[in-house]
């Protein structure tokens, strides 16, 4: 899975974008060039010298043309490949593919390395946190911030088309926002923060605003600055929830930029009280707010509960009343945690959630046309991922059932349904699954797997039911494909 550190000998992985796929065999990095093409599929296998891998990561596409052929030779030109041990970094140019750079005498412990803000930089956070390292490919030249708060990405971040780059910073008792140029990593501002102690930064996907969270403990407080680091305003809850204990933010989530030029106009703050404040985004106040309870008072949504449906076990969705359906689930125990999940439709219509009290649940909302429920998903186990197709109205869910590998499909025009993927179970139930970008044929393609194997194929109706037809996988035991070898 792309961005996560490797762990073991033997892992398989994907590009963000789902172009590139690659896997750790002992020794030998197989990279899948092209799998989603449906010409010549090629397979080359770099040897490495030292092991074990700590960090194996694709460098991000320039943009995704949704009307380009996914996984075409100009679309992935300049694409790059890096992979960490313990004291090395390589990247390698994937077309063709060779070494471009090799990075020494890197300094143990390493917590995150990855491309910085393009192809040609990479970042490496350090042991403790104590600096962030920007290494340039092109020059050789290496530039340090010090006292990164954290190392994740929620700490730190790049300005969407422009590439400034904002980030976290704990050098004493005080947080810092710091905001930097592109490439030179010049100083452009420096924020001492209001906060106990914040939690995370994000960029709009528009680029016009950072909004930083401060911890649970504080209440609810999101500080939103504009690109260059001035303070534009401070939420702190709406005005009705004045009168109850406020239990602070857990996490936030912005709405897409639908086309190049448009306005990110909803932020999603997700409560730990379980409730979701929708702010939009010209005045940052709230203008709804979601609770994640069963609405008494109006009009019975769509509720759909995961069952055998097979003599054989085979799962589907049964449509029950809402009121039925939620006496079925018991509410987990313990405080409350709030929405573990927000994700929001390609065009920022709907915004679907999981709720941590009942974390087997998936929420449906709308936003815009009948703001209110629209439907609840069921299931037998804790939900791990949803995904929103990019460009249509409906996603893919995960669970943590480590029985039956299976993704739960939803479309606002469809019933759910359940559809097996032919891959080996995962113990922990640790599914990932990701939409591609639609190509000129316009046929949802998807990868599902686990860091063992991963399938690509796309689903299709037949005989009345969703079925998952397999295109290409990737996995420890493919040799039906053309190799070539390098050693590095």
């Amino acid at each position: 899975m792309d961005s996560t550190a490797v762990a073991g000998s033997s892992a398989a992985f994907l590009s963000e974008d789902g172009d590139f796929a690659a896997q750790l065999n002992g020794k030998d990095l197989i990279i899948h060039l092209n799998p989603v093409s449906s010409d010549f599929k090629e397979v080359q296998i770099v040897k490495l010298k030292e092991t074990p891998t700590r960090f194996l990561r694709f460098s991000r596409p320039k943009r995704l043309a949704q009307s380009d052929t996914i996984g075409s030779q100009d679309e992935s030109a300049g694409r790059r490949i890096l992979c960490a041990s313990d004291t090395r970094i390589l990247v390698w140019d994937l077309h063709p593919l060779q070494l471009h750079a090799e990075i020494e005498n890197i300094e143990s412990g390493a917590l995150n390395i990855d491309f910085g803000t393009d192809e040609n930089e990479v970042i490496v956070f350090h042991a403790w946190n104590t600096k962030l390292t920007i290494h340039s490919l092109d020059s050789g030249r290496s530039q340090v911030i010090k006292s990164p708060k954290f190392s994740h990405y929620n700490s730190f971040g790049f300005r969407p088309r422009t590439r400034q780059f904002a980030i976290l910073l704990k050098p004493e008792t005080s947080d810092l926002l710091t905001i930097h140029e592109r490439g030179s990593y010049e100083l452009v501002n420096r924020v001492i923060l209001p906060t106990s102690d914040a939690q995370g930064l994000k960029w709009s996907p528009d680029g016009n605003w950072i909004a930083v969270w401060d911890a649970a403990s504080a209440g609810t407080k999101l500080l939103i600055f504009t690109a260059d680091g001035n303070l534009f305003r401070t939420y702190i809850g709406s005005p009705e929830s004045e009168s109850v204990f406020d239990l602070g933010v857990r996490s936030i989530e912005w709405s897409p930029a639908i086309c190049e030029g448009d306005a990110s106009d909803l932020l999603a703050v997700g409560k730990v009280d379980g409730t979701i404040d929708i702010l939009n985004t010209k005045t940052f106040s709230c203008s709804m707010t979601l609770s994640h309870a069963f609405p008494m008072d109006q009009p019975s949504p769509s509720a759909w509960h995961e069952r055998s449906v097979t003599a054989e076990g085979s799962l589907g969705y049964t449509e029950l009343p809402a009121s039925s359906a939620f006496s079925m689930i018991s509410e987990s125990t313990g405080p409350p945690r709030g929405a573990s999940v927000m994700a929001f439709s390609a065009n920022g219509a709907f915004l679907s959630t999981v709720d941590q009290t009942r974390p087997n649940v998936v929420w449906v909302w709308d936003l815009k046309t009948e703001p209110g429920l629209v439907s609840a998903l069921l299931h037998d186990h804790a939900v791990r991922q949803i995904v929103w197709h990019p460009s249509r109205t409906e996603f893919l869910v995960t669970t943590f059932n480590s029985i039956v590998p299976a993704v739960r499909y939803w479309s606002l025009d469809k019933h759910p349904s359940i559809i097996p993927i032919p891959v080996s179970r995962s113990e922990g139930g640790k599914y990932d699954v990701r939409w591609l970008p639609s190509g000129q044929d316009d046929v949802p393609a998807l990868w599902f797997g686990t860091l063992e194997e991963y399938v690509l194929g796309h689903l299709e109706l037949e005989d009345g039911a969703q079925q998952f037809r397999v295109a290409y996988s990737v996995n420890n035991k493919s040799s039906n494909n053309h190799c070539s070898n390098t050693s590095r």
